[in-house]
């Protein structure tokens, strides 16, 4: 290739574990991004194209997060990439982990760790890669075939737009939040 000539940002020096740390807090600063996606069209509804649209903000921003937590614990980046079903396991031990972090009794918020349990669940398989063996072909970016018909995503109604709604679902998004500025914190 004439003219080519190595990104000098992208050049590091350190091995594995800081090679780690950097994709660790690539991926952190690019779920903050996600979720201010998210975020901005919760405050202008107006702007959102479809509810599907949203929720594709949200699933991105806790699929990258849980890979940021991944990472900074010891799984190699080439093991993350390939895949996108790393939500509905990690993200209830993200967010309990924050919520010990920041010095709350996790026992005390019970019955919102299971919230967030359903909702990681819900929000893993927004991703069209990630089927539950077939039984949920419904995704935030794809159309799909149900039956006879084929379904497009902004003319389906999402679960975890009513579960991020009730008051607990609020406070998932903020512990979320909270989460993602911790690890940029921690690696920055």
């Amino acid at each position: 290739m004439d003219g080519w000539r190595p990104d000098p940002q992208a050049v590091r020096e350190g091995g594995p574990v800081s090679e780690r740390a950097d994709w660790a807090l690539a991926y952190a600063r690019q779920a903050q991004a996600d979720l201010r996606a998210w975020e901005l069209y919760e405050q202008h509804p107006e702007a959102v194209a479809a509810e599907c649209h949203k929720l594709l903000f949200l699933q991105m921003a806790c699929e990258k997060l849980c890979k940021a937590y991944l990472l900074r614990a010891g799984t190699p980046p080439e093991e993350l990439q390939a895949s996108h079903g790393y939500i509905a396991k990690p993200l209830p031990v993200v967010i309990r982990q924050f919520i010990l972090d920041s010095g709350r009794d996790p026992n005390r918020m019970r019955g919102l760790l299971s919230l967030v349990r359903r909702l990681a669940g819900e929000i893993e398989v927004l991703n069209p890669a990630v089927r539950r063996d077939g039984h949920r072909p419904d995704n935030c970016e794809y159309p799909w075939q149900a039956g006879e018909d084929v379904v497009s995503p902004l003319d389906w109604t999402f679960h975890p737009l009513r579960l991020v709604a009730v008051p607990g679902g609020r406070t998932f998004i903020k512990l979320l939040k909270g989460a993602i500025s911790r690890i940029i914190e921690d690696l920055s």
